[in-house]
């Protein structure tokens, strides 16, 4: 049984490797937490 949250290992192997298309799916997927964690003052930081 797979677990749906996960990335399948070998997207992060090809992303490690530079592959454009699994970079892209891993970002994708953390796109949510990335937009958290780059949060200042409530306001999301744009700027970067």
């Amino acid at each position: 049984m797979r677990n749906k949250k996960l990335i399948p290992f070998e997207v992060i192997e090809k992303a490690v490797a530079g592959g454009p298309e699994a970079v892209d799916a891993v970002l994708r997927h953390y796109i949510t937490h990335i937009k958290y964690l780059s949060m200042y003052e409530g306001y999301i930081n744009d700027d970067t």
